[in-house]
């Protein structure tokens, strides 16, 4: 999410002086002395955030529901001190607790950081000239705070996005009701599941077990809704924290990984007691709070690690759900002993999920009807296989990532090229534009200094799926004969211990023979011709706020898409740290959403690097006839 600009955060509206709240003096609210002569004076008493110290006595005076907001989950997070006293003991839990408020407490916010300001956490500031909104916004508020796990999986960052997003417009309010938003968290709560005004999905979608679907009938009250509907999500592990010399409190995450796991129901609550429950991995570790005390969780055990979740990435139509036995039978989909860290076997015993446990698999199902015969499946290879062949003779590593994550530990033999920033590849890497391929003497001139032949075996890899796609869009382009993307990039090559090297390698300068595939681009102007054509689909691969208009692009004059495009960004096709969903997956995804190999698709983003990404993992699954528009958004013009 984009920082406001330090003008915008202060700014108070001519708008807002004619609004309910403006016909309010200043220090109705923020208190302070009006009568003053000086800024010093004006300023005495002053309370920059009184719906947080204060919101009984501000907020309260016209908003009744005001009352109850110091006791809301937004307010106290009560439910996660809870846990870690759990975990703790009498001796322990004094300096737990000063280590759970430095590092943990500084995300709760009031009234104001969901109707006038961006919350403190998310670094404060006014999102509309002080004007009080009725109803929060979805991207400046809400996920301004959960945006790492919740906005990304809503609009798309992650995975394909949320569908009540997508096709209905829904925004966060829309589920998680003022009354919900509001409520009193009543004393010992054990978690937010138990709050009695939490959305629900059967809120709307009510009596499911007398409807016609038959799924709905066999698994309701029995199985959570999340685990037919969501898509893959994100797992954080062992987070420590600590204070660096400057005195600042930080934490950090060791590890973070996209996917999904299915277990038994660790929270039973009357109405809403599943027994199978999308499971996510929360990061609480031994040696969270090491820093303020050694061995600070002695009783670690009496809570699970891994926790009911509600991913906020549903779609009607997903994998799971697309046949009974692709959640039926299938191990890796059940929460396992083996998934577990040492340290956290006890703790997770009754929610993981022995092999007698499984649903076992149907004996008549649909065949799916996939078609994965054109697969190109030599355009992916495995850490395994890379470690095997890295000596060669026409072996090419690219490492698409930042040179300084470059310097850090690479690929031995790696040669860092990064689409984003290296000159060669585009007409002005830094320049406000859209892609621009450059010319194709200085592209064939640029892969050849870098080692590069036509002929050679590339294989591309960096820390997003999406890096390594749009480099290998680029060699797409220039006639490259043998491109691969490694599955799991650089992660999988650090999580199965191999070699890293911090070394430049010597490498000769080639000459790229370059063929330019002239018909994989397209210009703005043969989509304006083929808008009505129903041969012609155009897919934007932007995240959801972009594509739906909800912000704009920085280089954009204004929000929107394309006229009749189809939203599907781009994380649906990658996941997190650049692994690959299987091919019949992927494809089986594009064919619900009616993005067919018998069509010509056409690509398009915002500058065209996330289009040129997409157009490799499109042709590596055999469509013929992809296209990219690499003058993107834009540069589009009605």
């Amino acid at each position: 999410m984009a920082p406001l600009e330090p003008q915008e955060k202060v700014l108070v509206s001519e708008d807002f002086l004619d609004s309910t709240h403006g016909e309010l003096a200043c220090v109705d609210c923020h208190g302070g002395d009006d009568t003053a002569d000086d800024k010093e004076g004006a300023h005495e008493g002053f309370d920059p955030q009184p719906s947080i110290n204060n919101p009984q006595e501000t907020c309260g005076e016209c908003h009744e529901e005001a009352e109850t907001v110091p006791q809301s989950l937004h307010m106290t997070l009560s439910t996660f001190p809870g846990y870690l006293e759990k975990r703790a003991s009498e001796d322990t839990w004094e300096k737990v607790d000063h280590g759970r408020d430095r590092h943990c407490a500084s995300c709760h916010t009031s009234c104001g950081g969901c109707h006038v300001s961006r919350p403190k956490y998310s670094g404060k500031g006014f999102v509309n000239g002080h004007i009080f909104s009725a109803k929060p916004d979805p991207v400046n508020q809400c996920t301004a705070c959960h945006g790492s796990r919740v906005g990304n999986e809503f609009f798309g960052a992650r995975g394909q996005g949320d569908v009540h997003l997508e096709k209905f417009s829904m925004s966060c309010e829309d589920c998680h009701s003022a009354e919900e938003m509001h409520a009193a968290a009543p004393e010992g709560l054990e978690n937010r599941y138990h709050l009695e005004e939490a959305a629900n999905c059967k809120d709307c979608h009510q009596d499911l077990q007398y409807g016609s679907v038959r799924d709905h009938r066999i698994h309701n009250n029995k199985v959570q809704c999340q685990v037919c509907h969501s898509q893959s999500y994100v797992n954080c592990y062992s987070c420590h924290t600590g204070t660096d010399e400057q005195g600042i409190a930080y934490f950090i995450n060791n590890h973070e990984y996209e996917g999904m796991k299915i277990g038994f129901n660790p929270d039973r609550i009357p109405g809403n007691n599943y027994k199978y429950v999308i499971l996510r991995h929360v990061p609480v570790d031994l040696k969270l709070f090491d820093y303020y005390i050694k061995d600070g969780f002695p009783r670690f055990d009496v809570a699970s690690t891994w926790k009911r979740a509600s991913p906020h990435n549903i779609q009607r139509r997903t994998w799971q759900n697309a046949n009974c036995n692709n959640c039926h039978g299938q191990r890796d989909l059940f929460l396992d002993e083996s998934d577990l860290l040492d340290y956290e076997i006890k703790a997770n015993i009754g929610v993981t999920v022995a092999d007698d446990q499984i649903p076992p698999k149907r004996a008549r199902v649909m065949p799916l009807g996939i078609d994965n015969s054109k697969v190109n499946a030599s355009r992916v290879v495995t850490v395994e296989w890379l470690n095997e062949h890295l000596d060669d003779d026409n072996l090419v590593i690219l490492d698409a990532r930042s040179e300084s994550e470059y310097e850090h530990g690479h690929i031995p033999g790696a040669i860092n090229l990064d689409p984003n920033a290296s000159e060669g590849l585009r007409t002005d890497p830094y320049a406000d534009s859209a892609l621009n391929i450059e010319e194709d003497e200085t592209l064939a001139e640029t892969l050849g200094e870098y080692g590069i032949a036509v002929d050679d075996h590339i294989v591309v890899y960096a820390k997003r799926g999406m890096d390594a796609g749009f480099l290998l869009g680029l060699l797409d382009y220039a006639g490259a004969e043998n491109i691969s993307i490694l599955n799991g990039g650089i992660i999988a090559w650090e999580l199965e211990e191999l070699e890293l090297s911090d070394e430049e390698p010597d490498w000769e300068e080639k000459t790229f023979e370059i063929a330019p595939r002239k018909n994989l681009i397209v210009d703005t102007d043969y989509l304006k011709e083929n808008l009505d054509n129903p041969a012609v689909k155009i897919v934007d691969v932007r995240v959801l706020q972009q594509s739906t208009g909800l912000t704009g692009h920085g280089l954009a004059d204004r929000p929107g898409s394309i006229p009749g495009s189809m939203k599907f960004p781009l994380p649906g096709l990658y996941m997190d740290d650049s692994y690959l969903k299987s091919a019949e997956e992927l494809l089986w995804v594009l064919r619900e959403r009616n993005i067919r190999p018998n069509q010509t698709i056409v690509v398009s983003c915002n500058t065209g690097s996330w289009a040129a990404a997409a157009m490799f993992m499109l042709r590596y699954l055999g469509y013929p006839d992809v296209k990219l528009h690499d003058e993107s958004w834009i540069n589009w013009e009605d």
